[in-house]
């Protein structure tokens, strides 16, 4: 048990540590970007990466999903499993190519160079995915952080050098370019050493299984990238791309926070598969509440101190954005409660009822957007994301206690969503009193800090 404890500290904490160095390559080097490409540039490429999302999940087929029921039940073959369902996602890639380039040279005055790096980054993206989700569930952190951040620094410091030394092009092709190219190598690198170890490169059981398990979850990830990505196509075609170069840089800052939690969820999912494979699930409901406490404490700061550090990273173009911060903060909280659900869905491989909860969701947001961005832009955009969030929160709480009575009551969730609305009011009340907001953000992290100290709080967080 000391041992399972302490590999489980180890993880957690490398992963917080790398999360926070990957993070921290991106949020650096926004400044950058930002005076290097005009809102409309910066704009254009956000939009780039969030077409490459929703062809990720289109050429992978989700597959990589399937890693954490495979991961019990061809555990004995992993490797054979993960070269299959790459030989699956191949086939995939090639027919989704075909059709896409098609369209685009028939019906689309799309650049057909991006269109291409687009669906080469989108197959090394889910392939990406695929061999983290495998770590993930092995708590192999070391490797897990090293493809997360080396990657991600690889690309940020080419992609300033190519921009640098751009005259006669669009200087968002260097930004797209470098992207495809480093997930390129390092994807093709996985794929063909998987095919080299695994050895199972068609085999139509484990692609039965696969298909049958995430299917469904194309709908699922589908909908996850509209309601994550949808905005920024819809305010470039509903109002403008500067407005989307200004949504996009709030919106990626408010995922820092992000970092945090990909750390604990990391660490959360195996642990919580391993729980419930020994029917402990008291102990699933005592850790919970702190569990969802570490995020909010940690969201709560990014969105009382950003204001200023978006004035120091960027241009004053791009200040208008400091009143989607709350909102957008907000968001990414829901989205962190939500997954709590979806992972007891995942569980259960009830994938089917994740992907109409999930669908639903996004639906709401299209519509909603649809209605709002015309008149209101990226503010518009930012509610009815926190709208869209909320419903996936609620529809898949109400089938994952269907499944499943015993875990997370969803009174567990009140305090700290009822906490959050009431530092969304304050945060606007404050956004012209920089001074009180950062004295309060450090008295408040000092208090806690020494609350948790004296009560042991976390003395038994994830044993």
């Amino acid at each position: 048990m000391k041992k399972s404890i302490d590999k489980n500290l180890k993880a957690s904490t490398l992963y917080t540590i790398g999360n926070l160095f990957n993070k921290a390559i991106a949020f650096f080097a926004i400044p950058i970007f930002t005076r290097l490409l005009t809102t409309s540039e910066y704009g254009i490429t956000q939009t780039y990466l969030s077409w490459v999302s929703i062809l990720t999940l289109i050429v992978g087929l989700s597959l990589g999903n399937s890693i954490r029921s495979a991961f019990i039940d061809f555990k004995d073959d992993l490797e054979g499993y993960i070269s299959s369902i790459f030989g699956l996602s191949l086939l995939s890639f090639l027919v989704t190519s075909v059709l896409v380039m098609t369209g685009v040279i028939l019906f689309s005055d799309t650049d057909p160079i991006l269109a291409i790096c687009c669906l080469i980054q989108s197959f090394c993206q889910f392939v990406f995915t695929t061999i983290t989700t495998k770590y993930m569930m092995k708590v192999d952190y070391i490797k897990k952080t090293l493809l997360l951040a080396v990657p991600n620094l690889t690309i940020q410091i080419i992609a300033i050098i190519c921009i640098l030394n751009i005259n006669n092009i669009p200087k968002y092709y260097g930004y797209i370019i470098p992207y495809m190219l480093v997930y390129l190598i390092v994807g093709g690198y996985f794929v063909i050493s998987s095919f080299i170890r695994g050895k199972k490169i068609i085999n139509l059981k484990y692609w039965k299984y696969a298909l049958t398990f995430s299917l469904p979850l194309i709908f699922h990830g589908l909908s996850l990238v509209l309601l994550s990505s949808s905005d920024r196509i819809m305010i470039t075609s509903l109002y403008s791309s500067s407005e989307t170069g200004i949504y996009s840089l709030i919106y990626n800052l408010s995922m820092v926070a992000m970092a945090i939690t990909a750390s604990l969820e990391a660490v959360w999912v195996p642990w919580f598969t391993r729980k419930m494979m020994l029917e402990e699930k008291s102990d699933i409901n005592k850790n919970i509440t702190k569990y969802l406490e570490i995020a909010l404490v940690v969201m709560l700061c990014l969105m009382f101190l950003a204001p200023e550090v978006v004035k120091i990273m960027a241009t004053q173009d791009y200040w208008s954005g400091v009143y989607m911060i709350p909102p957008l903060v907000f968001a990414s909280y829901e989205m962190y409660m939500y997954t709590v659900y979806v992972n007891v869905e995942y569980y259960y491989k009830s994938t089917k009822y994740i992907a109409i909860n999930t669908m639903t969701a996004a639906v709401t947001n299209l519509i909603l957007n649809f209605i709002f961005i015309p008149f209101f832009g990226g503010t518009a955009a930012c509610f009815t994301t926190v709208i869209s969030y909320f419903l996936s929160f609620l529809m898949h709480a109400h089938h994952s206690r269907k499944l499943d009575r015993d875990l997370f009551p969803i009174k567990q969730f009140f305090v700290p969503t009822a906490i959050f609305i009431i530092a969304i009011i304050a945060a606007y009340l404050l956004m012209e009193l920089p001074v009180i907001r950062w004295v309060g953000v450090f008295t408040g992290i000092i208090i806690y800090a020494v609350f948790a100290l004296k009560t042991n709080r976390f003395s038994n967080f994830l044993k």
